[in-house]
């Protein structure tokens, strides 16, 4: 486990795309929980910038992962990297994604917390939140895990975000008024962060194994930052 770290957008998704590398050069399944400097919105891989609203105060990154657009604010963000040579590896998409998401919906009902995974349907605005897809994470309906995914020809990495509180307000503001009633999970129960995020890692140890904590040391955070511009959209 890499150890829970607070930076910039750009900086997070050089990270978690060095991650499919990092994941084989050291033969380990690697996991992060991480947080954002500043509320920051992300962009999947091949999403167009036109169609949201984004006030000058908030960051736009672009991900290594594909899907629509989320707002990085309050919630606990986490990725996985699987080299694709162990068991997890050889998972299709749907059923890597299937994997994680029941690990994260686990952990959530030991904490108190009736989620449940979604049956197919899809939204039809920017928004991830708009509507769960296949095997997302609910509380009565309401999406409040969206998670992306990529691949390399050695590696899979999947990214994502457990909303802890929804700024609906602020997402009208983004994305419009067309957006559904969304809540997190704070807003519905009485959920220690930290004990929570701690469920979550001991779920994916369930699977993964026992983990140990490393930290980023200098050369993986300057090769971070060099590959950082990639990301960057727009920066306050």
């Amino acid at each position: 486990m890499i150890e829970k770290g607070v930076f910039p957008g750009a900086l997070n998704m050089a990270v978690d795309s060095l991650m499919a590398e990092w994941a084989v050069k050291m033969n380990a399944v690697l996991f992060r929980f991480y947080g954002w400097e500043r509320p920051t919105v992300s962009l999947g891989r091949f999403q167009k910038k036109g169609g949201i609203n984004v006030p000058d105060w908030i960051d736009v990154v672009r991900r290594p992962s594909g899907g629509r657009a989320l707002l990085h604010h309050r919630e606990i963000t986490y990725c996985l990297a699987v080299p694709r040579k162990v068991d997890a590896g050889k998972l299709s998409v749907l059923e890597f994604h299937r994997l994680v998401h029941s690990l994260i919906r686990d952990a959530l009902v030991k904490a108190g917390v009736p989620a449940e995974l979604s049956s197919e349907r899809r939204g039809n605005t920017m928004l991830c939140f708009d509507a769960p897809s296949r095997y997302e994470i609910v509380l009565n309906g309401v999406k409040v895990v969206g998670s992306a995914q990529f691949r390399t020809a050695e590696s899979i990495v999947e990214h994502g975000s457990i909303v802890l509180k929804q700024d609906v307000e602020l997402l009208k503001t983004i994305f419009g008024d067309g957006i559904p009633p969304l809540k997190g999970i704070l807003d519905l129960y009485d959920v220690d962060v930290k004990t929570l995020e701690e469920s979550i890692l001991a779920q994916f140890e369930k699977v993964f194994g026992p983990s140990k904590k490393i930290q980023l040391d200098s050369s993986m955070l300057k090769e971070s930052r060099k590959r950082s511009s990639l990301f960057e959209v727009r920066r306050r």
